[in-house]
């Protein structure tokens, strides 16, 4: 008899890690993406490429599959994520588990302008929202400086490098340049407060909430700084009672069902707080919960049959290298070439990784692949 198939929504490392946490739930992983992405090249699931698909098709093909009404359903970046809010009524007919939160909540989590709200409204400690556009700044002793702006909407444009995911300004002429640059690429921008100038700790906490149940356990993104706002490559497992009751705490006054990511930050100097996003999905550093005994999968499947002894709260290195390598020693943000960290701690960091982003014993093709790639960016085939 066939085992039970979890369809993924997407196939960047994300993806693989799921894939992964399928099979140790003894589920047969199916991977749908409209890019060939890393989790293609992994030996462990049934792979759909619908390159050039319109959504329509994608959800003709998706609904295809689900008619056996044994598959669940798990979508692994926003762009899934949209796609999921939209067709949600469809998928829901044929899918016998959709594991997302609910739409509102989606929405929520997914719209800086109304996640911004929910926590003011919420009395959840949060940079402060600031609303004006480029034709109606406010006088500068009304803005609080740095300001740090992200994009609300046009996330192709953002992938496409036309603006960055985030940006720190630090007066009113590089404030105006960047609202330009914003509208020249057709993107709406979020303007918050910017925490980016304090002494900060990077906190992450990885969660799996299905009605009374919830599993969560909290990493520290150790590389890249706070200021590069950019993916976590380097992440340790903290044991952090605090963080983890503000995420847990948050996900329990929003109803929130399904795996997601709390993203706080922790300023020393005050010891203040932030919750900056909520990622309403897995996330880059999946794989740390399952190397650490939290199977968030198993607690939106089946929560009687999960195992909280196997759990730990330290002792988990997790390691994205190629990324890492970049953060390290690229002339545009290495932090080891630029002295602000030694390379002893950078050897030593590397030794203590026990749990990677694309290596698997057994499923180690997506690791080898992306050495590859690696290795023909530092040496280009040059002209014969």
């Amino acid at each position: 008899m066939s085992r039970n198939r979890l369809i993924i929504l997407g196939s960047s490392v994300t993806a693989l890690a799921v894939v992964r946490n399928a099979v140790a739930n003894n589920l047969e992983p199916v991977l749908l993406d409209t890019r060939d992405g890393i989790a293609f090249r992994s030996s462990l699931a049934q792979n759909i490429f619908c390159d050039g698909s319109s959504d329509s098709e994608v959800l003709h093909t998706l609904l295809e599959l689900g008619q056996s009404g044994i598959c669940a359903l798990i979508a692994s970046s926003d762009r899934w994520i949209d796609f999921l809010v939209s067709n949600r009524s469809s998928l829901e007919q044929v899918y016998g588990a959709v594991l997302q939160a609910s739409n509102d909540v989606l929405t929520i989590c997914t719209d800086k302008l109304l996640f911004a709200h929910w926590c003011a409204e919420n009395n959840v400690a949060a940079p402060r929202l600031y609303q004006f556009g480029e034709q109606d700044l406010p006088p500068d002793e009304a803005l609080n400086y740095p300001l740090l702006l992200r994009p609300y909407k046009g996330v192709m444009n953002v992938e496409a490098g036309r603006v960055p995911k985030a940006v720190e300004v630090a007066d009113r002429a590089s404030l105006q340049r960047w609202l330009k640059t914003f509208r020249d690429a057709g993107v709406q921008p979020i303007i918050t407060q910017s925490l980016l100038g304090l002494d900060l700790i990077q906190y992450s906490v990885g969660l799996a909430r299905n009605g009374g149940q919830m599993v969560s356990f909290v990493a520290e993104k150790l590389r890249p700084v706070a200021d590069q706002c950019a993916v976590g490559s380097y992440v340790v497992l903290r044991d952090n009672p605090a963080i983890e009751k503000l995420a847990r705490d948050v996900a329990s006054r929003i109803d929130y069902f399904g795996i997601a990511e709390f993203e706080i930050l922790h300023a020393r100097e005050t010891g203040e707080n932030y919750l900056i996003e909520i990622n309403a999905r897995p996330w880059i550093q999946y794989g740390l919960g399952l190397c650490s005994g939290h199977n968030l999968l198993q607690v939106l499947l089946d929560a009687p049959a999960y195992d909280a002894s196997r759990e730990k709260k330290s002792g988990i290195h997790w390691l994205d290298f190629n990324n890492d390598l970049f953060n390290c020693f690229s002339r545009s943000v290495g932090v080891v070439r630029k002295g602000e960290v030694s390379l002893f701690s950078y050897v030593v960091s590397l030794l203590r990784a026990n749990a990677f982003a694309k290596w698997q014993m057994n499923d180690q093709q997506p690791f080898w692949q992306a050495v590859s790639q690696s290795i023909s960016g530092i040496f280009p085939r040059g002209r014969r």
